[in-house]
């Protein structure tokens, strides 16, 4: 049985412009300096493992392809018709197809998943291919994944960016509070030591220490400032572009599965 193999490689622009060309996650245009395309010292989601997922897989196995010698069928079950009709002594095992939605899903994921193939590239850049006997099928289900993957790291650039700037905002607006609740004290400190002799150190030593509080409390409010307004920026500003380097189109490489057959002899 012959099977073709799709090619594409996807590379992640970020408006950035310090992003640089280094690991293997999701996160490198996501805040971290140093990184791949694909890349970041946050390393919490990896693009390898985003792309083999089930998650992904199930998004893609529930899409229908828009042509009608498809007949509105979903890429799970035109998967498994696909396998059946090389099935057979020597071929693939035939899979009765399920009677339910979920069940045509799932067995769809496993066949997805036993086709694809991705990988990291040593400029970074994320390496898709992607097997079937059905050159139609080969084509579609690659651009599917690049779209799904496309639509996940973009989200989740926007997500961390909000998540981002709201930590900013009630970080500064924490350590503000902690400024006014300062100022009281000093305030009522001077209130109540109107009439008292500031030399003496019951008097003095507390004023000194809360401004001495305080003159930290304000870097602290100044950096933190800071970070929302970058946080701000990131939120307004930069979203990531994914580019297709390389188009899954034809000519596929060709897989040839060659089967050895044994003849018994009495």
């Amino acid at each position: 049985m012959i099977k073709y193999i799709s090619k594409a490689t996807v590379f992640s622009l970020g408006s950035s412009s310090n992003v640089a060309l280094s690991t293997s996650s999701i996160s490198s245009i996501l805040g971290g300096g140093d990184s791949k395309a694909f890349s970041s010292n946050e390393a919490s989601i990896n693009i390898i493992e985003l792309a083999t997922s089930r998650r992904t897989s199930e998004e893609v196995a529930n899409l229908r392809p828009d042509l009608v010698e498809f007949g509105n069928k979903n890429f799970a079950r035109l998967l498994i018709e696909e396998h059946n009709l090389h099935a057979g002594f020597l071929k693939n095992k035939y899979i009765d197809i399920p009677k339910d939605s979920l069940g045509i899903i799932n067995v769809g994921v496993s066949l997805l998943r036993e086709g694809l193939a991705a990988k990291i590239n040593k400029n970074g850049i994320l390496e898709l291919e992607f097997k079937n006997s059905n050159r139609i099928l080969v084509r579609l289900i690659s651009y599917a994944y690049i779209d799904k993957i496309s639509e996940f790291y973009i989200s989740l650039k926007k997500e961390k960016a909000q998540l981002d700037y709201e930590f900013a905002v009630k970080k500064t607006d924490s350590i503000l509070n902690v400024m006014q609740v300062i100022d009281k004290r000093l305030i009522k400190l001077d209130e109540t030591t109107f009439f008292a002799n500031e030399g003496l150190q019951r008097y003095n030593l507390p004023r000194i220490n809360l401004n001495q509080e305080k003159q930290i409390i304000q870097q602290q409010y100044f950096l933190s400032v800071s970070n929302r307004e970058n946080a701000a920026y990131k939120l307004q500003k930069e979203t990531p572009i994914i580019k297709i380097l390389d188009n899954p189109e034809p000519p596929f490489n060709i897989e040839k599965n060659l089967r050895l057959v044994i003849r018994l002899l009495d």
